[in-house]
């Protein structure tokens, strides 16, 4: 069970009006955040955006309005936050924007519902923080055949630091907004890893690992490249 989205309550919670909630809280912090982390990186109307574990639309619902018309795919594990998203917060007119059909549903990053429609950036917040290592290593080997030559791929993970042992628990006390530190593992969900680690992951596929950092996640997640050659 790679993952807390996989728990058997989960329906049970989105139905209720959870939500929000449910894909780990900061709804207006985070989806700005990302919105201007990926504009300040080069993000312009015109390009192509895939939101890997993209739940509600956290980022969906604010660079609905940002990209051009058909522009912004979504995929997530759960076809019922997908639901949520899409129903509860989005505006009939972002809706016009963004066709259903763009968003899908798939627990093991299956991407061929594009079709022949190529990525120019994806992004995964969050979501390396809730996979095993073999996992990640699928995600890029799946995603790499439906991005332009050249697109880039961010994900966020916790990062284990050169001086800290790896196989010990890491302590994120986050920032000011949060009462409770969390605690990541090497071999349980959440995980932590190191920068070796996502160079790893990138080892024999197309993809050039690059580290970008702080982005002002309030939990501390930092931020890696995966950059598709040309």
């Amino acid at each position: 069970m790679p993952s807390p989205y996989y728990e058997s309550d989960l329906k049970d919670k989105i139905a209720a009006g959870s939500h929000r909630d449910v894909i780990g809280g900061f709804w207006d912090k985070l989806g700005k955040l990302q919105l201007d982390f990926l504009t300040k990186q080069g993000m312009q109307p015109h390009h192509t955006l895939l939101d890997i574990g993209c739940g509600a639309l956290r980022l969906g619902s604010v660079v609905v309005d940002y990209l051009e018309p058909r522009h912004y795919w979504g995929v997530d594990i759960s076809e019922e936050l997908l639901d949520a998203g899409y129903n509860k917060e989005l505006t009939d007119r972002q809706r016009e924007r963004l066709p259903r059909s763009h968003l899908h549903p798939t627990a093991e990053f299956d991407f061929t519902y594009l079709n022949d429609q190529k990525i120019d950036i994806a992004l995964a917040q969050s979501v390396f923080t809730h996979l095993p290592m073999n996992h990640i290593r699928h995600c890029l080997r799946k995603l790499h055949p439906h991005m332009v030559p050249g697109g880039v791929f961010y994900a966020s993970f916790s990062l284990s630091p050169d001086h800290h042992e790896i196989t010990k628990p890491l302590e994120h006390p986050g920032d000011e907004s949060i009462s409770k530190a969390i605690f990541t593992y090497d071999i349980k969900d959440p995980y932590h890893y190191s920068l070796e680690d996502m160079e790893y992951c990138a080892k024999d596929t197309p993809w050039k690992f690059q580290f970008h950092g702080d982005w002002g996640h309030p939990r501390n997640l930092q931020m890696g490249a995966f950059i598709l050659e040309r």
